[in-house]
């Protein structure tokens, strides 16, 4: 996941992206959508307008976000390293 993936998440807004490698906190159909071919993003976005779980998902991964990237986590984090 690349900044604009934490950057939509911290917003609150449903991510979909392209399948590949994302961090812990970002999960398919949990937190985020993924599609595997670029033919399939307007599908994904179309089934998530239809369903409405775009809302669900993307306050799921907007929490997700500010738990595991809060300044508290990091510095504990930090803390581990020192």
């Amino acid at each position: 996941g690349n900044m604009r993936c934490f950057e939509t998440m911290g917003a609150g807004a449903l991510l979909i992206s392209d399948a590949g490698n994302y961090p812990a906190p970002m999960r398919n159909g949990e937190t985020l959508v993924v599609y595997d071919q670029p033919q399939e993003a307007s599908k994904a976005i179309e089934r998530r307008l239809d369903d409405g779980s775009w809302d669900t998902i993307g306050w799921a991964g907007n929490r997700a976000i500010r738990e595991e990237y809060s300044k508290k986590r990091q510095f504990e984090r930090f803390l581990e390293l020192v």
